[in-house]
């Protein structure tokens, strides 16, 4: 008996909805199409929910930017959306020229998490006649502008050769870095912070990207 009223009230129900879908028509259509879209976004585990975040961005005219503070032994990241608040991210060991090429990558990987469309790498001036540079070396020491500039580049290459087309997606900039560093040390040592002085630094490059206060930023073109 329990099985029949079961088999009974299925009938009802699968002639109900037949009622409805023909009464509604396009209406159920549409919640259909909505139904399957949710189960393939849940399905990509939450890569359709980031690529809906960077076409909502780039309709707005939005940016969400990654600083990059190199340095021979830590590498400082930052990010801010449109300029708002910057904020320091984590900073990156590694051992100098010989891990350039991995530490590139690791950037660009960092990018493609934050879901950032451009990437900020400091460069500092090109030390003048008698000038030193970031080491307190002389003119003929190591140019630490050369060195960002290429690590620039680096990570350019590692963009374009990602299987990730929003990586593929993201332009790599360069902007004068000069002070950075002692202005976040400046800021960290008024207001207490903990921060890496590195990720501090990177911050307010995204700062000066933002405003425009040290000039126009140079598009970084991959090495390759």
């Amino acid at each position: 008996m329990r099985a029949r009223a079961r088999a009974t009230a299925a009938t009802t129900t699968a002639r109900a909805d037949a009622r409805t879908r023909a009464r509604c028509g396009s209406w159920w259509r549409d919640r259909d199409a909505l139904l399957a879209r949710t189960s393939r976004t849940a399905a990509r585990e939450g890569d359709g929910v980031e690529d809906e975040l960077r076409a909502a961005r780039r309709a707005r005219g939005d940016a969400r930017a990654l600083g990059v503070d190199y340095g021979a032994r830590r590498i400082g990241l930052a990010v801010s959306d449109s300029g708002m608040a910057p904020r320091p991210l984590r900073t990156m060991e590694h051992r100098g020229s010989a891990t350039t090429g991995a530490s590139a990558r690791e950037v660009a990987e960092t990018a493609a998490r934050e879901c950032c469309d451009r990437i900020v790498v400091g460069v500092p001036k090109q030390p003048g006649r008698g000038m030193k540079d970031r080491r307190g070396r002389g003119r003929g020491a190591v140019r630490m502008d050369l060195i960002c500039a290429r690590f620039a580049g680096e990570v350019a290459d590692a963009l374009a050769r990602s299987e990730d087309a929003n990586a593929r997606a993201v332009t790599v900039y360069t902007l004068d870095e000069s002070r950075t560093s002692v202005e976040a040390a400046e800021r960290m040592e008024a207001s207490g912070s903990t921060n890496s002085v590195d990720a501090a630094s990177a911050a307010i490059l995204l700062e000066r990207y933002f405003d425009g206060s040290y000039g126009e930023p140079k598009v970084v073109k991959p090495l390759a």
